[in-house]
């Protein structure tokens, strides 16, 4: 960010909130979304590589590693997707005879995805590798810092989302 727009931000902080960002703080909160934004940029990288767009790598993962069957509205509210990509990347998915679409019996229009064989085929090349990349790199972590950094991430992300809110409700 450059400097001038840091500092009209810390005086419309100081504005509406009679509050003073300490320079420790701002800096924490960049290493944090830097941080956040090169994880992103990493499975980027793994889903470019497979030559997928990020948006199927989700799709992908949460067939194969979550082990269940999900439809595309649980996958959209897992990742925080758009409906419309994660339709995308189903449709491409279909196209392929990856998956199929079976309907929820007693429900309007809810279908689950079920891999079919060559989709199982297909996702293990793709999912399986990076998936025992990240399980490598957890272990890695001592079990009390894996616990950590779940905990801290939520609950980062809980009061953001809090106060996200009481800003929306405030406009």
């Amino acid at each position: 960010m450059n400097e001038q727009i840091r500092q009209e931000t810390e005086k419309q902080i100081e504005q509406q909130t009679g509050w003073q960002p300490e320079q420790q703080i701002k800096q924490q909160l960049e290493t944090l979304n830097q941080q956040i934004k090169e994880l992103t940029g990493v499975y980027h990288q793994a889903a470019a590589r497979l030559g997928i767009s990020d948006n199927e790598f989700w799709v992908w993962y949460t067939l194969f590693v979550m082990g269940e069957e999900y439809s595309q509205q649980d996958i959209c509210e897992m990742w925080s997707l758009p409906k419309q990509t994660v339709n995308s990347a189903v449709a491409n998915m279909v196209k392929k005879k990856f998956v199929k679409l079976e309907a929820v019996p007693g429900t309007r229009n809810r279908k689950l995805l079920r891999l079919t064989d060559s989709g199982k085929s297909y996702v293990e090349g793709i999912v399986q590798p990076v998936f025992a990349a990240e399980y490598r790199t957890f272990v890695r972590l001592s079990e009390q810092e894996r616990q950590i950094c779940i905990s801290l991430l939520g609950k980062y992300i809980g009061c953001f989302r809090e106060e996200l809110r009481e800003l929306a409700a405030l406009e």
